[in-house]
């Protein structure tokens, strides 16, 4: 076996390319009153099933988020408000990357992604792990969103692949033809040990006509760094500057047809990891809030551009929805790996573009008719090139040494997958009251991978050539399905029953290793949901609840190998998810708002797993706490005739959560990532043109452990590197209507 200690390489795990066919249920339901309608009801509107409806009449635990607020509260990246989220958890890394896991559903910060991300419907992002498909994320800024929609539990009879755990899904601001208007909005804030961070954010909408409108928006923000690095001197050096903009337009010249265009684009930028330098028990060796790393490791670019086309036809008996999309993502960066390999001072480089098409086209019946239909298909095609580097650098400057003794190990593997998919649903209305979905979905896909590997460390045994090709292919496909039964008491109160099915494309591992008993491939994996919930309001709706109970069967997990430092995947048993979920708020008419919501879930291997993954049966999954939640309080008064008040805070539990699976041995143990607690304040005016915020995060200034990981060795003896929460931060925002 090749001598790489590359125990955070993504050697090239091989991936594979696809065609695909399916049915998929799209839910609609009799007396479902038109969007326009329901829009100016006061009730929350989402399009979780690809439909505008109350998130009271939709039979799926969703959690919609509001980003105005976000972003008056300077909550602007996915690790700041997660916990407002019933069962989502995170594990940020602190470089740009972030695992996002949904109800427990994944087992390694490496793999193809087990939560699904789309913008206005269009898919995000790499589908497989060799392009960073799990770690790089689009973390948009919340400045030109309508809302975030988070979709828990298996979604692939609606929304296909790596749905597993579920999905987040962003809904951009659409342009309006009805009349001029747009917003400014400034912020700044601080944070102990650290620096002061920033934004600007405006946005303008311009009608043309009757039939047609823009709307234009842009955003520049820099998060405040608060770690120091002592190896170079840097002060503050995980700092992270953002720049984007959005250009859509809306043409709508019937109410037949409407078209909606935009493109959009974000550049992020970080000169340094967020991590700090502790040991196994998390405890800092250098100082609190200090690193020892090489000069420059950590920095990290991402460049996403992505162009959407969503047209519909709304006839009498059909209506007609294309979604199509385009994307380009890139991520370089760079890290200290001195440690994986022994060196005195080296770098692992990684270089990760895809460019990604989807079409979805879907037709669909009339609502409010006994029976309701929907069939449709969709379409995506990615390649990627994906390069990676350990080099030999200079432990003064972090500048690689000497072209002839530079190069450790390179890896480049272009890679592509392609999927088809066919989908239908159909919906009985037995009564105003009852009814029944199911829907099916049949996938299918192709993944291809060419790699050329060279350097020191490319052969697997003494005497091998220094350059080493591989060019492989794997394809699988996937039969999703969904059964929900629904029944509404009233239109304030219904319960509903689920089962719905997930699934995640398999891949190659390669043909390159020398030893046969490794498996060249792995197959797809599948999850299975079932669940129960209830939703509903009372006391004129001053109280609304939403509760589901769940148990996910998953079989075929896909599990990671590190033989000698290589990565590659497999196939394991089963794993299973179960627990309960609850989102609760009451508003009295003098304007207190109480918000709580929290989950309780065990995930846990059900079956021992291959002999090389150090765990058995009963182990918990990596990341995901049993509890989480968070209860908020919120205060609105009148000042006078055109001024209102507001004041509040947050107190967010993240509980115990475990790391990657690891041998328990006296010198080689698994990562415990204690539980914490956060509280917030904020503080606020505003009338119709102005707001004014005032916000303190973190106010005890708890190191929170969002992520921790080994520095070369998995011994607890070795070095370790943690991402904390953000320390305590003081904030003001201003934002001008108009």
């Amino acid at each position: 076996m090749r001598k790489i200690l590359m125990t955070n390489v993504r050697k090239p795990l091989l991936t594979a390319s696809v065609a695909a066919i399916a049915m998929t249920a799209m839910p609609v339901y009799a007396q479902t009153a038109p969007a326009e309608d329901i829009s100016n009801s006061g009730d929350i509107i989402v399009t979780a099933q690809k439909r505008s409806e109350r998130l009271q009449d939709t039979p799926v635990p969703v959690t919609a988020l509001d980003t105005t607020k976000l972003a008056d509260r300077g909550l602007t990246r996915l690790q700041d408000y997660f916990t407002e989220v019933p069962g989502l958890s995170l594990n940020s890394q602190g470089n740009g990357k972030t695992n996002i896991i949904l109800r427990g559903i994944t087992t390694a910060a490496f793999g193809n992604p087990t939560v699904a991300v789309s913008i206005d419907d269009v898919p995000f992002g790499a589908t497989n792990a060799t392009a960073d498909g799990q770690l790089v994320q689009p973390d948009l800024d919340p400045s030109d969103l309508e809302r975030v929609e988070v979709l828990r539990g298996p979604q692939g009879t609606l929304y296909g692949a790596s749905s597993l755990g579920g999905l987040i899904k962003y809904v951009t601001k659409d342009p309006s033809t009805e009349s001029f208007s747009g917003r400014i909005q400034g912020d700044v804030n601080t944070v102990r040990k650290g620096e002061i961070g920033y934004a600007g954010r405006g946005a303008i909408n311009v009608p043309l006509g009757d039939t047609a409108a823009v709307r234009a928006s842009g955003y520049t923000r820099r998060s405040p760094g608060y770690v120091d690095n002592i190896v170079s001197g840097e002060k503050d050096v995980n700092r992270i500057d953002v720049v984007g903009g959005r250009v859509a337009f809306l043409y709508k010249p019937s109410d037949v047809v409407k078209v909606r265009l935009a493109a959009q684009h974000q550049y992020t930028k970080g000169d340094g990891t967020a991590r700090t330098t502790t040991n196994f028990s998390l405890v800092p060796t250098v100082g609190d809030l200090e690193q020892r790393y090489l000069p420059d490791s950590g920095m990290f670019r991402t460049r996403s551009t992505l162009l959407t086309a969503n047209i519909d036809l709304d006839f009498d008996a059909v209506n007609i929805h294309s979604v199509t999309g385009y994307g380009r993502n890139r991520n370089k960066e760079r890290s200290d790996f001195s440690r994986s390999v022994g060196e005195p001072a080296a770098e692992l480089a990684n270089d990760m573009r895809t460019e990604k098409f989807s079409q979805e086209l879907r037709f669909s019946g009339r609502p409010g008719e006994t029976i309701e239909w929907m069939i449709g298909g969709f379409y995506t095609k990615e390649n990627s090139k994906s390069l990676q580097k350990i080099e030999r650098v200079t432990p003064i400057t972090g500048a690689p040494v000497s072209p002839a003794l530079t190069n450790i190990f390179t890896a480049d593997f272009p890679t592509s997958y392609e999927e088809l998919a066919a989908f239908g649903a159909l919906t009985v209305n037995f009564s105003p009251k009852f009814n029944i979905q199911g829907g099916l979905r049949y996938s299918g896909n192709r993944q291809t991978i060419f790699e050329l590997d060279s350097g020191e460390f490319a052969g697997t045994l003494p005497g091998d050539p220094a350059v080493v090709t591989a060019d492989t292919a794997a394809s699988d496909n996937s039969l999703t399905f969904l059964v929900v039964p629904q029944y509404k008491f009233s239109d304030d109160l219904m319960v509903y029953a689920r089962v719905a099915s997930g699934y995640r494309p398999g891949g190659p591992n390669g043909a390159i290793f020398s030893d046969p008993t490794l498996p060249k491939s792995y197959d797809a994996d599948t999850t299975m949901n079932y669940e129960a919930g209830i939703k509903g309001s009372l006391f004129d709706r001053h109280f609304t609840f939403d509760i589901s109970t769940y148990y996910i069967d998953w079989d075929k997990v896909h599990l990671q190998l590190v033989i000698d430092g290589l990565s590659i995947f497999t196939n394991g048993g089963k794993a299973s998810s179960q627990g309960v979920e609850g989102a609760f708020q009451f508003r009295t008419d003098s304007g207190l708002t109480l918000s709580a919501n929290g989950s309780y879930g065990v995930a846990k291997l059900e079956e021992d797993p291959p002999a090389a993954i150090p765990a058995d049966k009963g182990t918990r999954l990596p990341f995901s706490p049993k509890f989480s939640g968070s209860i908020s309080a919120d205060q609105e008064f009148a000042l006078n005739d055109q001024w209102t008040a507001n004041i509040g805070g947050t107190v967010s539990h993240v509980g115990q959560r475990f790391g990657p699976f690891r041998p328990s041995t006296p010198v080689n143990s698994r990562l415990n990532l204690p539980s914490y607690t956060l509280f917030d304040l904020r503080l606020g005016i505003k009338n119709d043109d102005w707001s004014i915020d005032l916000y303190a995060r973190n106010v005890t200034d708890k190191r929170g452990v969002l992520s921790a990981a080994a520095e070369g060795s998995q011994a607890v003896t070795g070095v370790f590197g943690v991402n904390y929460v953000q320390p305590r931060t003081f904030g003001i925002s201003v934002a001008r209507n108009f």
